[in-house]
């Protein structure tokens, strides 16, 4: 009988670890439907021309609802999205189905200021540290902390349907914190990977906000306030219509890595079409990029230091064929 324990527990163990998976979250910016565009017109809601030069904002406080009601926090972790960088890495972790997401807009009180129980000043980061000095910048001094949100560029001032008038907000404060909570559909990209693919609707962001007449707004009250709210009363975060198990169907063939020290391999199959390749970090820089004309093959990189890097193959047109998310 104890021999029967014993084997079981192993097979439990042995269960558990295959469990393992990497868990992302990717917010991709749109403005009516379609992938935000900066430096380019765009309308927002009320039919107003506008363009955008940047759009960043702080994630933190990730928590993931899984498996029958089962908690896995992610607290001490802040993330900074912009319109190329929008994949949040969570780590590896026994999940099997997500039900719920939550997370917060910002940098939480403990990190944001002078009073916060765990800030520290923001030249102490680390250079490539999320709360590290931005550019734009993110921070906003040592008394008033960071800025949770930051949106600019110009806005039609006189509906003639050019842009004229400049327009930044910044937003600031604790009381601007705000918590998202929603039910997500996952998709399951790779035996070891689950994706949960949402969008960041812009237009939502800014709704009833007269960015035609905001000029620069820093501050914690008033229209800084204003935006920061409509992530509680907006569809600001929400999931596009395809996201579902299968919504990845449309790829073209696989893609698989393997790691040694700081050596990184990447290995494609059945991949029709290939011309190109990229590999990007996951601050949006490219590490390598060339060519490739191959059905099957490899690429080996060397000195990749531990990281989140996305490969992808693309063809002539300059498509994505297919890509992998690459946890280092």
């Amino acid at each position: 009988m104890k021999k029967l324990v014993w084997i079981s527990g192993i097979l439990v163990t042995c269960f558990s670890l295959n469990a393992q998976k990497e868990i992302f979250i990717t917010l991709s910016p749109k403005n009516a439907g379609v992938d935000l565009q900066l430096n380019t017109a765009i309308t927002n809601l009320n039919g107003l021309v506008f363009n955008l030069d940047h759009f960043d904002y702080y994630v933190s406080g990730v928590s993931i609802l899984h498996d029958g009601g089962q908690t896995l926090t992610i607290s001490d972790t802040v993330f900074l999205v912009e319109p190329e960088n929008h994949v949040l890495y969570l780590g590896n972790h026994a999940i099997t189905t997500i039900e719920q997401i939550v997370f917060s807009v910002g940098v939480p009180s403990n990190l944001n200021t002078i009073n916060g129980a765990d800030a520290i000043d923001i030249s102490a980061y680390p250079e490539n540290h999320p709360l590290s000095f931005q550019d734009p910048s993110m921070h906003w001094g040592w008394t008033s902390g960071y800025m949770h949100m930051i949106i600019g560029g110009q806005a039609d001032s006189n509906n003639d349907g050019v842009v004229d008038a400049l327009f930044e907000l910044h937003n600031l404060g604790n009381g601007n914190y705000n918590t998202v909570q929603l039910p997500v559909i996952q998709t399951d990209s790779y035996e070891n990977q689950i994706d949960i693919f949402m969008n960041c609707n812009v237009d939502q962001w800014i709704k009833n906000i007269p960015i035609e007449t905001a000029g620069v707004q820093h501050g914690t009250n008033g229209i800084n306030a204003d935006v920061m709210d409509n992530i509680l009363t907006e569809p600001v975060f929400d999931q596009p219509q395809n996201a579902s198990i299968t919504s990845l169907s449309s790829t073209i063939g696989n893609l698989f890595f393997s790691e040694s020290g700081e050596e990184l391999t990447v290995s494609w199959k059945d991949v029709k079409g290939a011309n190109s390749y990229k590999l990007i970090s996951n601050s949006g820089q490219i590490i390598s990029q060339g060519s490739i004309d191959a059905l099957n093959g490899s690429l080996t990189f060397q000195s990749i230091t531990n990281g989140m890097y996305i490969f992808q193959v693309l063809d002539k047109s300059n498509e994505k064929l297919n890509s992998l998310k690459i946890a280092k």
